[in-house]
């Protein structure tokens, strides 16, 4: 019975651990099968809660999934715990540095949207993660953080964003330029490799039929030199014979003419072994004049190579420039407008005007603008417009939303355009925290007794159309009497607070505080219902 119960419980673990693998085989497998984002988002959730304990890194990427899935659905509870349980994967495979990032994340969405718990718990881990790397600094700041938060009662973060430039239209000639001379390249580039395989096969060839002939005459002419070296022996010896014999002792006429004879063979013999040698003298002169225009025209070979290459690099560099120009022109003419509006001037040069029935505009302006320009330098100006607009832009990213223009002290950005948020209650959260922007701006400017803005904003939701003017430095803007009504709003707006249309409130009025205004007159609008922002609700 003991051995029985200890088998039991030493094989419990491994049925767990098979019936886990089951579940999350199971999980897997209808989530390929699911087609409903909801269906997907519950599957993912429930697939990073089950592999947590054992795969962190895996469980992880589901939760990503899951807060992707419930940004699209607008599922702000599954956002914001999906979010942290992806937080919770990275700390536990100890990924200490995406940690962080991913609970930054998730301390500001559940800030934005009231879930006390899951703020706590990212504050505290972000405090926790400071401890384990030695950044008393950053532990402290955290520590701060969730006393503040625990006193306060709305809040929210802020994300980076990027400042508008401009573009000149050269996009269709840099396209031409590009495959023009992509085009030359290739077409050069084939023919210095055909020209470098010619030129070599051609000298080697030449060498070897040059070493081989020289060697021929060389032989040959070793050959000539020993015979005529016997030759001129036995002619020196002849002469000296008939030199020592007398005409009394050569009786026999016979023999003096053969030894004459002789003579004359051994004569003819050297004279054809000379004029053989002369004949072999020429060809060698002959095969090294051949070298040597050979390798004259190897000269000039390689010299019309290295031209050839040297121009293919040169284009191979002006081809490198005009992608860089052209993917620099592409990024900022994405800065200029959305990305289907530029797609569309980019293929037709031209861009369709189109309504949206419902868009969320929202004005921002400085009170007293010109009061405060008069104390500052036109360098300061400018410069403290460039830091208010660049933190706008920066808030505004984090949601969405679209910049429009800006005209003086005046900011216009707008949501539900294109691809952008539709959402009035992401708008509305960016009012709010552009506001607590400039609260704090203006106390540090008070501290150093600088002069400081004060913004006004107002809100409006409604119909428009928007399109892209001019021809030349063109602008994406958008016009209706929503555009007019938002104006309204900000001129009646008092300078901290964040003035919403009936309109407006209504669509939002379950996830905010308000203070009802009354009807207040509007500029050619008559008496409108207003209202100003408090905080965000917390739920």
């Amino acid at each position: 019975m003991k051995q029985f119960l200890a088998a039991l419980l030493f094989l419990l673990p491994l049925f767990s651990h098979v019936l886990s693998a089951q579940s999350v085989s199971e999980l897997e497998a209808r989530l390929r099968r699911a087609n409903s984002k909801s269906d997907k988002l519950t599957l993912n959730y429930q697939l990073a809660e089950k592999l947590l304990p054992t795969s962190p890194a895996k469980a992880a990427e589901y939760a990503q999934n899951a807060n992707q899935i419930a940004v699209e659905v607008g599922d702000k509870r599954k956002e914001t715990d999906a979010a942290n349980l992806s937080a919770d994967a990275m700390y536990r495979a100890r990924n200490f540095k995406e940690a962080a990032t991913r609970y930054n994340r998730a301390w500001n969405t559940a800030r934005n949207y009231g879930f006390r718990e899951v703020a706590l718990n990212a504050s505290e881990k972000l405090q926790d993660i400071a401890l384990k790397q030695n950044d008393f600094k950053e532990a402290l700041k955290w520590s701060r953080e969730t006393i503040s938060y625990l006193k306060e009662t709305g809040g929210g973060g802020r994300s980076g964003g990027e400042s508008q430039r401009k573009i000149e239209n050269q996009l269709a000639l840099i396209d031409a330029e590009n495959r023009a001379l992509k085009a030359q390249l290739a077409q050069l580039s084939g023919q210095n490799q055909n020209i470098a395989t010619t030129y070599e096969e051609q000298l080697r060839q030449v060498e070897e039929k040059t070493k081989e002939q020289l060697n021929q005459q060389e032989a040959k002419i070793s050959g000539l030199s020993q015979e005529k070296q016997s030759i001129d022996s036995s002619y020196r010896y002849a002469t000296r014979k008939l030199e020592y014999l007398s005409k009394e002792q050569m009786i026999d006429s016979v023999v003096l003419a053969q030894q004459e004879r002789e003579i004359q063979t051994q004569k003819t013999l050297i004279a054809e072994k000379e004029l053989e040698k002369e004949k072999s003298d020429s060809l060698r002169n002959l095969l090294a004049l051949v070298l040597v225009f050979m390798g004259v025209i190897a000269v000039l070979f390689y010299a019309r190579y290295r031209a050839k290459r040297k121009t293919a690099n040169e284009l191979q560099q002006k081809n490198k420039l005009v992608e860089a120009e052209q993917q620099r022109s592409n990024t900022l003419l994405l800065n200029i407008l959305p990305p289907a509006i530029a797609e569309e001037l980019k293929a037709r040069n031209k861009v369709a005007a189109r309504k949206y029935d419902q868009a969320t505009v929202m004005f921002i302006d400085f009170k007293g603008f010109t009061h405060v320009a008069e104390q500052l330098s036109p360098e300061m100006l400018v410069e403290e417009l460039d830091f208010c607009f660049s933190n706008f832009d920066r808030i505004i990213g984090q949601y969405r939303i679209e910049k429009i223009k800006t005209i003086g002290d005046a900011y216009m950005c707008a949501s539900g355009l294109s691809d952008m948020n539709a959402s009035p209650s992401d708008i509305v959260k960016a009012a709010l925290e552009i506001q607590d922007f400039m609260l704090a701006l203006k106390a540090e400017r008070l501290n150093r007794g600088m002069p400081y803005f004060e913004a006004r904003v107002g809100i409006h939701v409604g119909p428009v159309v928007a399109g892209v003017v001019g021809a030349k430095k063109f602008a994406y803007d958008i016009w209706g009497d929503t555009v007019n009504i938002a104006a309204r709003m900000e001129e009646a707006c008092e300078p901290g607070h964040v003035n919403v249309s009936e309109a407006a409130h209504w669509l939002a009025k379950y996830e905010f505080e308000w203070q009802y205004r009354g009807k207040v007159a509007a500029k050619n609008k008559g008496m409108m219902d207003m209202y100003y922002v408090t905080s965000v609700k917390q739920f």
